[in-house]
């Protein structure tokens, strides 16, 4: 009996292990390994500031191993968070590792270990068991059950490590990743060197972890290892190229299939080939001509809408010939081909033969929590308000691309323009770097073929670029990696540089401009003319009426100089010949979205970057409503961000329309677009759009009327003048009728006339129509409209419409005694004109009651302050417009009998970035309330500097307040302090110029000064 049961039991054993042994059927297997159940440990007490880095191809048995600093047997039972893949560490001990305050509070630099185990069914042995990583930050050494495996130290672009040898059959292994975070940043800043101990890096960003998937793949000797599917002039053509490796050692004889069909649609299949393939030892490559007449073009999406593009698979198939190896493989692509062409001597975009023109956004690459990649769910909400503003293309800018950002573009037809992150390698003096060597130019050059071979099928890309605003011509290296890129990628445009060569003067020619290298499709010609790029850094906060001063002079259009008026002979004439693209414009950008943050952090804890800073900087703006009583105003903390971003929304919108009714420039690049702080854009981090959606969306429609009021804040009684323009991306074309209506604030229609027009249609997106429309005097103040719209036959084909806002500077005066303080006369003057009544401006000013502050010096007089203030508390009310600051100094020293009124003085650094706003207030009558000061208070912000004051809110009533996109502080730009009987009214406004201005502008402070003292008694 006990024979018996020894002679079964070895058979089941033989049984076994002829299993375990026996060779796996031909085919490939995959599993994600990515996703939820890895163990975080960060190894403090790792050692590596000093290591030496290993360029690709690494000899994994030269390198040296690096085990955890507490042990192999104790790395599973340290402590650490069990966490998902993607991910970084600052994702998850943010608030942990340091402070929550500054952003950088959190940065975690040096070694974490991502641990987790992965099953390998027994009839898996004998094939190549490959992990293919989709990106880490920034170096990753790989260890499978102990022993290192892979190595990568390129950062944010695909690898693959073969860990056949490590790994066990019918048995649980290992997976063990170090990763070492050694140095970046958490700006946009992409341009320098950083260094990690003796090693040179260019700059990245400062996450650390593993930043996107990870797929284990078993394969047979013979594996497909990459699919190019090639465009070309003819849309409906494509080649396939297949890249066949071949590790046995031996050729290898069979058959390869490609079929191309609907994407993750396999049974709708457009086209098929079988074709006889031979892999020799070293590999090969295969291509094939696909010719789908029958196949549907990916177009861009229309505006605004959300549709499925059209996709396509190329599925891969190599069987050989004796049946023991296969090998299948797909690549998402589209039918599309863009280029630029040309008509009558004007360069021009084109997709699939129809021209189109670019309206892009600028990413840097920034995501919530764990900062550095885009969730599905991220990716698809940053294209969705994309398609919601009526944009078109997304700049992929200084930061490479994440590939569920490329597939929704894909999806829904939204064409990407990438730059590799991190080119530019300059030097860096504050780390004491002169500027590259070898290994970091080797570095950026293998980063920038990863993103091409990773991207080159993908039918949302069309445009490489090497560097944002380079301030140097190329070197050789550069022409060199322009070639590389025109080689792996001979189907879409390469340039060198992003902005135009500031070497010279704007409006200098240099043909050729070194700067203007660039590579277009299919030629092998390097050009250094015929692609011109410029970036404007916006001075002001919002839109100001020079920016269309009629159609021969306005911003970025046909005739374009600096972004204020200019003398004739220093204007622009853009260059037809060439592709003009306006890359980077704005550059300013507003508050996020606090509370729509805040209610998202309510659901998902904050742990990760920046989050608990942003919940309290919603605290701050929450207390600021209440105290100071702007609660009427905002009702919420969105209202007041969301009035705060429309200024930035409409200054792009007007900018945008006056570019493409240009008919000149062929693109369109609004600056920014979910900027890793508070200093944010179109949409914050969270992609929640800044400002409303429709803004934005109303100027990148396809078709309709532009009317351009030349000047948008005029005074009452002043005739306004008009010009008409169409926007047509429809080729709308023909004879037809301009329809005009003018509306008073009341909506009654005081005019209306209509002019035959012709339009041309077809490529003409934007044509003047009729010029120089003078209205009727304005009689009284608010809103007036000024609509129109474009009939054909009675129908209606386009629309659109302006408005004007009327200022009324001729109410009377109540009657109280004025006095002014000041050494030039212009307040003496203004109101002298305005109210034709005295004005004191003697010494003592004993009769004053309302007392001006002008321009005037009083040094470290303080008696001369404590006289004036001295009035005011026996009654007098006293308005500042010069040297605010130093009056609010002087009321902290009589107002001791309260907490100090008065804490310092701030500065909004360059005048677009601060943003003022307004309330429900009585010293506003007759001017617009409960908003963001947008055009119609465009003279505060056509300054330099725009500056407010830290003033506490006991006693103080805000008029006027200051709110910046880089800071949770809100200062008072103006406001009114109580001060015994009397008022000390403080502004920091730019009010005193106007008071002297012609500008019709200016009415707008003018009004607020009269209001002022109008109410200076109440």
């Amino acid at each position: 009996m006990r024979k018996k049961t020894s002679i079964m039991a070895l058979a089941v054993i033989l049984v076994l292990a002829t299993c375990i042994y026996s060779h796996a059927a031909p085919g490939r297997y995959e599993q994600k390994l990515s996703g939820e159940g890895w163990k975080l440990w960060l190894d403090h007490a790792a050692v590596w500031h000093d290591d030496d880095i290993y360029l690709p191809p690494v000899d994994i048995s030269r390198l040296p191993v690096n085990p955890p600093s507490c042990g192999w047997d104790k790395l599973s039972l340290a402590k650490g968070k069990t966490v998902a893949v993607p991910g970084t560490v600052e994702e998850h001990y943010w608030g942990e590792i340091g402070g929550t305050i500054p952003d950088v509070g959190g940065d975690y630099r040096g070694v974490s270990w991502w641990s987790t185990e992965f099953y390998l069914a027994p009839d898996l042995a004998g094939k190549r068991i490959i992990l293919a990583f989709e990106s880490v930050n920034l170096r990753a050494e790989v260890f499978v059950n102990e022993q290192l495996v892979g190595y990568d130290v390129i950062g944010n672009t695909q690898f693959e490590v073969d860990a056949g040898k490590a790994v066990r059959f019918g048995q649980k292994n290992r997976l063990d990743i170090r990763i070492t975070d050694p140095v970046g940043n958490f700006s946009w800043n992409d341009n320098i060197l950083m260094r990690w101990g003796k090693n040179l890096i260019p700059a990245v960003h400062g996450f650390g972890g593993i930043t996107g998937e990870i797929v284990l793949k078993a394969v047979d000797d013979v594996s497909v290892t990459d699919i190019y599917v090639q465009n070309t002039p003819k849309p409906k053509e494509a080649n396939v190229i297949v890249s066949l490796d071949n590790a046995g050692g031996a050729e290898k004889s069979g058959n390869l299939t490609v079929t191309v069909h609907e994407w993750k649609n396999p049974a709708a299949v457009v086209w098929q080939k079988k074709v006889k393939a031979t892999v020799p030892s070293d590999g090969t490559e295969i291509s094939l001509k696909v010719k789908a007449p029958k196949a549907k073009l990916w177009e861009l999406a229309g505006h605004r809408t959300y549709k499925e593009a059209a996709l396509y698979e190329a599925s891969v198939r190599f069987a050989s010939k004796d049946g023991a190896i296969e090998d299948t493989d797909s690549q998402r692509f589209g039918f599309r081909y863009f280029t630029v062409g040309e008509k009558n001597g004007d360069k021009r975009f084109y997709l699939n033969g129809k021209r189109v023109f670019l309206i892009a956004a600028m990413t840097r690459g920034f995501w919530p929590k764990n900062g550095i990649f885009a969730t599905p769910e991220m990716a698809k909400r940053d294209m969705e308000a994309l398609i919601d503003m009526g944009y078109n293309m997304m700049l992929l800018h200084r930061a490479i691309g994440q590939p569920p950002v490329m597939e929704y573009a894909d999806r829904m037809g939204l064409f990407t323009y990438e730059e590799p992150g991190g080119y530019r390698v300059w030097e860096n003096k504050e780390d004491n770097i002169t500027g590259p060597d070898q290994m970091a130019l080797d570095q950026r050059r293998i980063k920038l073929e990863r993103m091409v071979i990773r991207d080159r099928s993908l039918p949302s890309m069309v445009i490489y670029n090497l560097k944002n605003e380079a301030r140097r011509a190329p070197d050789e290296d550069d022409v060199k990696n322009t070639k590389i890129v025109h080689e792996l990628d001979p189907s879409r445009i390469i340039t060198y540089n992003s902005d135009r060569n500031r070497d010279i003067n704007w409006n200098e020619r240099v043909d050729p401009d070194p700067y203007k290298l660039h590579m277009l499709p299919f030629d092998d010609t390097v050009h250094y003319r015929g692609w011109w790029d410029h970036h404007h850094w916006y001075a002001w906060a919002g839109y100001v009426d020079f920016n269309y001063n009629n159609p021969e002079f306005y911003l970025r259009g046909v005739v374009n100089g600096p972004t204020a008026p200019a003398p004739a002979d220093s204007l622009l004439r853009l260059d037809e010949s060439e592709i003009i693209f306006w890359g980077e414009e704005g550059a300013f950008g507003t508050m996020v979205r606090l509370q729509k943050i805040k209610e998202r952090l309510e659901t998902d804890p904050p742990t990760g970057f920046r989050e608990l800073e942003h919940i309290d900087w919603f605290e701050h703006y929450d207390r600021f409503l209440d105290e100071s009583g702007f609660r009427s105003a905002y009702p919420t903390v969105d209202d007041l961000t969301l009035a705060m971003g429309r200024n930035m929304h409409y200054f792009h919108g007007r900018s945008l329309e006056n570019v493409r009714m240009s008919n000149i420039a062929d693109g369109y690049n609004l600056n920014g677009w979910g900027s890793a702080s508070t200093r944010t854009d179109m949409v914050d981090m969270y992609r929640n759009p800044t400002g409303d959606p429709s803004i934005l969306a109303y100027y990148s429609q396809p078709l309709y009327v532009a009317v351009k009021i030349r000047d948008k804040v005029q005074e009452v009684g002043d005739t306004p003048v008009a010009d008409f323009w169409i926007i047509n991306e429809a080729n709308l074309k023909g004879k037809a009728t301009l329809e005009i209506t003018f509306k008073t604030p009341d909506g009654s229609t005081v005019h209306s006339e209509s002019h035959p027009v012709s339009i041309k249609g077809g490529e003409e997106f934007g044509q003047l129509l009729v010029k120089e429309i003078k209205l009727p005097a304005l009689k009284e103040s608010g809103y007036y409209m000024l609509n129109a719209r474009i009939t054909q036959n009675g129908v209606e084909k386009a629309c659109g419409y302006d408005d004007i806002f009327a200022v009324d500077i001729t109410a009377g005066f109540g009657g109280a005694a004025l006095g002014a303080i000041e050494n030039d006369g212009v307040v003496e003057t203004f109101l002298k004109d305005t109210f034709d009544v005295p004005v004191d401006t003697s010494g003592n000013l004993r009769s004053a009651e309302t007392i001006i502050v002008g321009k005037h010096d009083f040094g470290e007089d303080a008696e001369k302050y404590r006289e004036i203030l001295d009035k005011v508390v026996d009654g007098a009310t006293l308005i500042v417009l010069d040297k605010a600051d130093k009056w609010a100094e002087a009321l902290n020293a009589v107002s001791m009998s309260k907490p100090p009124t008065y804490e310092g003085d701030g500065i909004i650094r360059r005048g677009n970035q601060g943003r003022l706003f307004v309330g429900n207030s009585h010293y506003l009558a007759g001017l617009p309330q409960a908003q963001s000061m947008g055009w119609e208070y465009q003279f505060f912000y056509q300054t330099g500097n725009v500056r407010g004051l830290k003033l506490h809110n006991w006693g103080t009533e805000t008029i006027v307040a200051l709110g910046a996109q880089h800071t949770k502080e809100i200062l008072k730009a103006l406001a009114c302090v109580r001060l015994g009987q009397g008022k000390v009214i403080l502004s920091t406004l730019n009010m005193l110029p106007a008071l002297s201005s012609d500008a019709p502008q200016a009415a707008v402070a003018k009004k607020l000064l009269l209001n002022l003292v109008q109410t200076a008694q109440d």
